[in-house]
Formats: structure tokens, sequence, C-alpha cells
């Protein structure tokens, strides 16, 4: 995956590309968008306006993380698999261990 610098210049269609693979990514980016060109034209005071950004902003961190955790989880397991293959359901040889007679 190829990082994003803002010093660099970048095209904006694999930006595009990469947010429109991610749709609850993508959807929290609009929202920061209209949040910050006041879309809905009622944010007039700055303690509404930093609660929203602060609620957008956890959703967006919780978004991340799950993401993040979701692939690594299904990495270690590729790794584990292919490491040491998982054995099948085998039949139990043993019967357990005999009582000893009084």
């Amino acid at each position: 995956m190829p990082l994003i610098s803002c010093d660099e210049a970048f095209d904006t269609r694999v930006l595009a590309a990469r947010l429109a693979a991610q749709p609850k990514m993508l959807a929290k980016v609009l929202e920061m968008l209209e949040l910050m060109e006041n879309a809905q034209g009622d944010l007039r005071r700055a303690d509404e306006a930093e609660r929203r950004v602060t609620e957008i902003l956890r959703e967006t961190g919780q978004e991340l993380l799950t993401g993040w955790a979701g692939q690594v989880a299904e990495a270690v397991t590729a790794e584990a698999r292919a490491a040491a293959p998982v054995v099948g359901h085998v039949k139990k040889k043993s019967t357990g261990i005999r009582r000893m007679a009084r």
C-alpha cells in the first residue's frame, strides 16, 4: 500500500480508489468535510463544533483500529496455518485411567 505524503504530489484518483475500497472510512471523510464546510449551516458555536469533531474522530479511530485488527488477525492466522497446519479431528485412543480395585 503506497504511503501518501503531504509534501509530495499524488494522484487524487489513487486516493479516491483507496477510499472507495473502504466505504466506512469514505463516509467518515465526507462527514469531516461537511463539518468543515458547515454544510448544514447549523454550527454557530465553537463548543458544538468541537463536540461534533470529537465524536467523528472517536468513531473514525474505532473504525481504523477495528479494520487494522482484522487485517492483522488474518495475516497472523495465515502465517500460523502455513507454519504448522492444524490437525483435524483425531479419534481418542485412550479410554481413560482404569480404576484400581479395592
